[in-house]
């Protein structure tokens, strides 16, 4: 069932990908490839994201070296309010040695959670290389749009 849900998702056929995940996850409910991929796909709906959260966070769990989950994860948990929770992603991320990764994904975080500074963080957001990473723009906007 997975590799039919991810020769769906290759033609870009998301929603059929979806039920075919499912189907595999009522075969194995622990299958790690499957909460990933259904994770990942629920992100991209924001009527989605709660579901997206449990799928991402199962995987999360045993995978927290995943740069696309914990990527995805932060964003997610950041942007719904779990600052705690994007907090304790951000630390677990430290120990890892991504500084480049985390001085930009801490700058997100303080943009977004404090009332001061914003401009600074602004600046660094806007200075680091992730900020030509089209996925991060979104980042560095909503962090202007703080201001």
């Amino acid at each position: 069932m997975f590799q039919e849900g991810k020769a769906w998702e290759a033609k870009g056929e998301k929603t059929k990908a979806l039920y075919f995940y499912e189907q595999s996850l009522r075969e194995n409910p622990d299958y790690e490839p499957v909460l990933k991929r259904m994770g990942l796909l629920l992100a991209e709906s924001p009527r989605s994201v709660a579901t997206s959260l449990f799928y991402l966070e199962k995987y999360y769990k045993t995978h927290k070296d995943d740069p696309e989950i914990q990527r995805e994860l932060f964003r997610l948990l950041l942007t719904t309010g779990y600052e705690k929770e994007a907090l304790h992603i951000l630390e677990e991320m430290r120990f890892e040695g991504k500084k480049e990764t985390v001085d930009f994904f801490e700058s997100t975080y303080l943009c977004l959670t404090r009332n001061y500074k914003q401009k600074d963080y602004l600046k660094l957001l806007e200075i680091s290389p992730l900020a030509g990473d089209p996925y991060y723009a979104p980042w560095v906007r909503a962090c202007e749009a703080k201001i």
